[in-house]
C-alpha cells in the first residue's frame, strides 16, 4: 500500500500543522480548558476558515467531498495539538452520517450548515425509554444540532429542543448531559437506511479518532525524547542510558504501527482494517502514555507539565473508541 502523500495532501497537512503551532500551544490549551464548557474553543473558527468543517460534506451540499484519508490526515495533524474542537464529531461523524442518509430538505440543510461550520454532534451510547432520550456526549454543550439513532430511526434535534447540562471531562474536552423527547426530533431515515447512515458516521468517527490519537501520541513521544535529551543524571543526559533509549525506540515502533493501520483503515474503509486499527490504537496509546509519564518521573504527573494533560487525552480517546475486548473478539472471529 502506497502511503506517500500527494501535493494537495501535503499542503493540507502543512496548513493544519501551522494552525496547531500558532493557535494550539500548550498555554493556549490550558486557557481553553478553563473557559466556559458551553462555549466552542476559539480555534474552531480558524478551522472553519481553513475549510476543515467542509472536508467530508459532498460537493453537492457545499462541501469539499474529500476522501476519508484526507480527513484522517487532518485529524492526525490537529491531534498533535491536544484537539479540543469538534472536528471528528461534527466535520467527520455528523457529515458522514448525514451524507449517507436519504436525500431530503432537512438532511440537505443540515449538511450545508455543517459545511459552513455549524456544530452537529451524534449522540453515542444514548438510552431511550418512555419516549425520552438521554445521553452524555462530548461537544454536545455547544452543538447547534444533535443526531441520534433511536428506535430504528435517525433523528435530528435542534439544540433548542433539548435540555443540556455542560461540564468538562477529565481530559479537558467539553461535554454535556442531554435529554430530549423523541417526538421533538426530525426523522431523516428509518429502518435499514437509518442504520446504514449511523454506521457510516460511526466508521468515519473511529478512523478520525484513531488518527487523532496517533497525532497526539507523536507529540507525546517528541516531548518525552526532548526531556530525555535535557534531563541530566550522573553528568550526562538520561537519554543516553541504553535502557531508556530502548524504551523510547519501543514507543516509536508502536507509534509507526498505529499510524500505518490508521492510514490503511482510512484508505480501505472496510470493517476488518478499521477493527485492526482500533485494537492497535488501544495498545499503542496506552503504552506510549504510560511510558511517557514514567520516563518523565514525578514531573510527568504535574499539572504544569504538558505530558500530564496529553496522556489524559490519550486515555479519553481510548474511552471514546470503546471496549477493545469487543472489537478484538469481533476481529478474531472474522479472521477464523
Amino acid at each position: 500500500m502506497d502511503f506517500s502523500l500527494s501535493e494537495e495532501q501535503s499542503m493540507l497537512v502543512s496548513s493544519c500543522e501551522r494552525l496547531v503551532r500558532e493557535r494550539c500551544t500548550f498555554e493556549a490549551r490550558r486557557r481553553d480548558v478553563r473557559a466556559d464548557p458551553a462555549t466552542p474553543p476559539p480555534a474552531w473558527g480558524d478551522m472553519v476558515e481553513l475549510g476543515l468543517a467542509a472536508l467530508c460534506v459532498p460537493a453537492s451540499a457545499g462541501g469539499l467531498g474529500l476522501a476519508p484519508i484526507d480527513a484522517a490526515l487532518v485529524a492526525q495533524a490537529l491531534g498533535g495539538g491536544w484537539l479540543l474542537e469538534p472536528y471528528v464529531d461534527s466535520a467527520l461523524a455528523a457529515a458522514a452520517t448525514l451524507a449517507a442518509a436519504p436525500a431530503s430538505a432537512a438532511r440537505d440543510a443540515a449538511l450545508q450548515r455543517v459545511a459552513a461550520g455549524a456544530i452537529v454532534v451524534p449522540l453515542r451510547e444514548a438510552t431511550y425509554e418512555g419516549g425520552a432520550l438521554r445521553a452524555a456526549s462530548p461537544h454536545a454543550a455547544y452543538a447547534e444540532s444533535l443526531l441520534a439513532f433511536v428506535d430504528g430511526r435517525l433523528l435530528l434535534f435542534a439544540a433548542a429542543a433539548t435540555s443540556r447540562r455542560a461540564y468538562r471531562q477529565f481530559d479537558g474536552t467539553s461535554a454535556a448531559h442531554v435529554e430530549a423527547a423523541a417526538a421533538e426530533g426530525v426523522a431523516l431515515a428509518q429502518g435499514d437506511a437509518a442504520e446504514r447512515a449511523w454506521r457510516a458516521g460511526a466508521m468515519l468517527s473511529t478512523i478520525g479518532r484513531v488518527a487523532e490519537g496517533v497525532g497526539l501520541a507523536r507529540t507525546v513521544v517528541a516531548v518525552t525524547t526532548d526531556y530525555l535529551r535535557t534531563r541530566k543524571q550522573f553528568g550526562q543526559p538520561i537519554g543516553r542510558f541504553q535502557v531508556l533509549a530502548h524504551r523510547t525506540a519501543d514507543m516509536l515502533i508502536l507509534l509507526e504501527q498505529a499510524q500505518s493501520l490508521a492510514w490503511a483503515a482510512a484508505m480501505n474503509r472496510d470493517e476488518r482494517t478499521i477493527d485492526a486499527a482500533q485494537v492497535m490504537a488501544h495498545r499503542a496509546l496506552r503504552t506510549i502514555g504510560q511510558q511517557a509519564v514514567q520516563l518523565h518521573g514525578g514531573i510527568g504527573m504535574a499539572d504544569e507539565t504538558p505530558v500530564s494533560h496529553y496522556v489524559k487525552r490519550l486515555l479519553g480517546i481510548e474511552i471514546e473508541l470503546g471496549d477493545v475486548d469487543t472489537v478484538l473478539t469481533r476481529f478474531s472471529r472474522r479472521e477464523s
